[in-house]
């Protein structure tokens, strides 16, 4: 009788892994060729690894319900199932009793595309064309902004200053997700900047930004691997260079991200 060794059987899964690898990325060099092109092949696949491996643990193992998570991550970034702005996505990840995986992926399509329609209006000029003036100028703005340490007894008003500037750059999101999420975003971007040495106005303006636009989790983002090597580097000793750097890479970046942007069929 024919047996198979443990060591065959891991051949035999590595194997499929890198097949299913090979068949999503053809598919994002299709459906997602801007990122493709962006970030390359080698990181592109970092993504599709990671986005497999979240996939499982929500239980969406058929390879078309793996695959749609990983569109997903590129539409949302990757960190889109724990996003505090985006609570829906955990519900619907985690109805697992309810529905199945692929009645999941179903409604997590309709819910995703509900959400990019209503939030794609802060991303429009008067006329309906698309564009990202606002939020590149708000951005270019922040270049000039207060590097002062921020402090508990000046919180109060940088927390009420920032949330204004949110919700006059991007009304339609802020109220699609509510006002009370984006009040709770503030004091969590001034704990996830502080990690990283980040604790001026400026710079925590910057990090709370492009937690709201990208994803609370941009910061070890694989979709976004500029912020991740930024924000890493120790040889960036300084904040006030680690903000600037973190300023030019996003600045860059961002506007590329944008001129790629997938656009829906149907």
């Amino acid at each position: 009788m024919f047996t198979i060794r443990e060591t065959q059987m891991g051949e035999f899964e590595a194997a499929a892994i890198r097949a299913f690898e090979d068949r999503t990325y053809k598919h994002l060099q299709k459906y997602f060729p801007g990122h493709c092109l962006l970030l390359g092949e080698q990181q592109m696949r970092r993504v599709i690894q990671q986005g497999l491996q979240k996939a499982q643990n929500y239980d969406l193992t058929a390879e078309c319900c793996a695959r749609s998570y990983i569109e997903f991550m590129c539409l949302l970034g990757s960190g889109f199932d724990t996003d505090p702005l985006l609570p829906w996505a955990a519900i619907i990840l985690n109805d697992r009793v309810t529905f199945g995986q692929v009645e999941r992926g179903d409604r997590f399509y309709d819910q995703v595309w509900d959400y990019i329609d209503h939030i794609s209006q802060d991303y429009r000029d008067k006329s309906g064309k698309p564009t990202t003036a606002r939020f590149m100028g708000e951005i270019r703005n922040l270049r000039h902004g207060h590097d002062d340490i921020l402090t508990q007894s000046t919180y109060p008003n940088f927390a009420h200053d920032l949330i204004w500037k949110i919700k006059t750059v991007f009304p339609a999101k802020c109220q699609y997700v509510g006002e009370q999420r984006v009040r709770n975003l503030i004091p969590r971007g001034v704990k996830s900047a502080r990690i990283y040495g980040i604790t001026t106005d400026r710079g925590v303006t910057l990090f709370t930004m492009l937690m709201f636009v990208l994803g609370s989790g941009f910061a070890n983002d694989p979709l976004l691997p500029w912020a991740q090597a930024t924000l890493n580097d120790k040889r960036i000793t300084d904040q006030t260079a680690r903000v600037d750097r973190l300023y030019a890479e996003g600045v860059g970046f961002l506007k590329r991200w944008w001129d790629s942007a997938p656009v829906r069929e149907g």
